[in-house]
């Protein structure tokens, strides 16, 4: 077991987002955590994250409880956490963006390390001394992705990471995340509006709604589901 979570409920102040969320992933398995805009998916990554406290409920990681742990330490457990929008360095160069984050992650005998990025994305080992912001959105997401990823997390928590990104990128990418998860043993929870996508590399899909999981099953389970009037 990689991530479980067990009747976790969150939210903002005094207005609870979700409620009673449980599921286990294990080694390699890629969850799609879908739903409709509000529907508490990305209220599901933060409160993994650390970045919302819990009202109820355990998240652990690697069986060890880490309710109490705040974000750095998670990280340090090896959770990582691509947020919509990218998380990348702007005025620093990709290189430079790739050794920051690699001096504070990247442990002796990781398997996913500097030199893997641009075997990975070989594009931007083209364009490694440009500067991180002038490049195209889908790089900067290939960089984004690639920090989050350097250090070979236990588990990575995507955000809308197809957001502006054209089609046939898309599926390349999600083809990315899988081959990296699948090569290395890394667990991923994959929140995405682009279903089709996320459901071709997900190995489970969980559906919410209203802040609760509707449907939990794998993607041939939810194509045959009239799971569609959740979005």
């Amino acid at each position: 077991m990689v991530l479980r979570l067990t009747g976790i409920t969150a939210g903002y102040g005094a207005k609870t987002v979700i409620s009673g969320v449980s599921f286990t992933l294990e080694p390699g398995q890629i969850l799609a955590l879908l739903g409709h805009n509000g529907a508490g998916k990305t209220t599901t990554l933060r409160s993994v994250m650390g970045l919302l406290p819990l009202k109820e409920g355990e998240i652990a990681l690697g069986g060890k409880p880490i309710n109490r742990l705040g974000v750095a330490d998670r990280i340090a457990l090896g959770l990582r956490l691509l947020p919509e929008g990218r998380g990348i360095f702007p005025d620093l160069s990709v290189a430079e963006n790739v050794d920051v984050v690699a001096a504070r992650n990247v442990t002796a005998g990781a398997m996913f390390d500097i030199p893997d990025v641009y075997r990975l994305f070989p594009v931007l080992g083209e364009r490694r001394t440009t500067r991180a912001g002038s490049l195209s959105g889908g790089q900067q997401q290939m960089l984004a992705l690639s920090l989050a990823i350097l250090g070979t997390p236990r588990c990575l928590l995507l955000d809308e990471p197809s957001i502006g990104l054209a089609p046939n990128l898309v599926e390349r990418m999600f083809q990315q995340v899988r081959e990296v998860c699948k090569s290395h043993a890394m667990t991923a929870v994959l929140v995405e509006q682009n279903v089709a996508a996320a459901m071709a590399i997900a190995d489970r899909v969980i559906i919410m709604n209203s802040g609760e999981i509707v449907f939990d099953g794998d993607p041939d389970e939810a194509r045959a589901s009239n799971f569609w009037h959740y979005f």
